[in-house]
């Protein structure tokens, strides 16, 4: 007697719990909205002093909207896919930072992007997923904590870079503004590139089809000219020359001449470029600064990173029973 006993009551306490643990292959997919900032980690801008890298070269003033649509498949109990597709405006600017030399470079850049990713999660603590049911009558786990998590993979990103001439952005990859496409130089850069993200996240359920959770992503990408700058200066003048070979009108050619080098001296001239005739550029020597030709503009051992932090909302799809025949 006592033994059918233990029995029944090792059931009734171990049966919900395996029920429980089981439920989750009934919400293996999840469709996932988010809204978020990015902040560009590059050769422009850029926290005070030297250019540092990771996020100890953090700039807040050029924190731009994200935006974000996913799906998650769930493998197991701590192990899940997922695959996103990312827009945004990544953007930078010399003025930002009081470092000497990039500060008197006086670059600056932004870029719409899109980006697909595709990840892996791994849950390192699930504790806001409990017995979310509320049946009446039963006592489950409250589930008052949140879930933590980490994530990795592979992303594909396409970008085009513009840059700010008489108050209109232009894209600056068709203009090669290192020289890029010239006769003995280097082809232009492509505007796609691939991307590593991987990050931390934060989550918690709200019922059992809907969950709320914060991400902080960091991307590493294989390309150095998401801000159109990595390597040396070509010169003004060159550029202006070249493009005039090339059979550009004086007014195409002095507007690459400016985009690819917009320095204003160094520290103690407070004189801003963009406020001298377009003219001058070219024609007084205080601002053809050929002194700069084939010095460094950009760094380019260390390729262009961006970071995300994104508040996302997941509804979960519900894989339906089959309807039992009734009789």
């Amino acid at each position: 007697m006592k033994k059918h006993l233990l029995i029944a009551l090792m059931a009734i306490v171990l049966l919900p719990n395996i029920a429980d643990a089981q439920r989750w292959k009934r919400f293996r997919r999840q469709m996932i909205g988010g809204i978020g900032v990015t902040n560009f980690l590059g050769d422009l801008g850029g926290g005070p002093g030297i250019g540092r890298d990771f996020i100890w070269d953090l700039d807040p003033p050029a924190t731009r909207p994200s935006l974000m649509v996913g799906y998650r498949y769930q493998f197991n109990s701590y192990f899940f896919g997922r695959a996103n597709l990312q827009w945004g405006i990544l953007k930078a600017d010399d003025d930002y930072t009081t470092e000497n030399f990039r500060s008197s470079r006086n670059l600056t850049f932004r870029t719409g992007y899109f980006e697909l990713d595709l990840m892996a999660e791994f849950y390192l603590m699930q504790n806001s997923r409990g017995n979310l049911y509320r049946l009446r009558g039963v006592r489950g786990r409250k589930g008052l904590k949140v879930d933590v998590y980490v994530y990795g993979g592979l992303g594909f990103m396409y970008f085009n870079p513009k840059g700010e001439y008489q108050g209109t952005w232009h894209k600056l990859q068709p203009l090669g503004t290192e020289g890029q496409g010239l006769e003995g130089e280097p082809d232009k850069y492509k505007r796609t590139t691939f991307t590593i993200p991987y990050g931390i996240g934060l989550g918690k359920s709200i019922d059992r089809y809907w969950g709320v959770n914060l991400e902080l992503t960091f991307r590493q990408t294989f390309s150095d000219y998401i801000d159109d700058v990595s390597g040396n200066y070509y010169g003004r003048q060159n550029i202006y020359n070249a493009k005039i070979n090339e059979g550009s009108s004086a007014a195409e050619a002095v507007k690459i001449a400016y985009l690819s080098d917009r320095s204003i001296g160094l520290a103690g001239n407070t004189e801003q470029e963009d406020k001298v005739p377009t003219s001058a550029i070219l024609e007084n020597p205080n601002y053809s600064r050929n002194d700069l030709v084939g010095q460094q503009r950009g760094d380019p051992t260390d390729n262009d990173a961006y970071m995300t932090l994104m508040v996302t909302v997941s509804r979960k799809i519900v894989k339906r029973r089959r309807s039992r025949p009734k009789f």
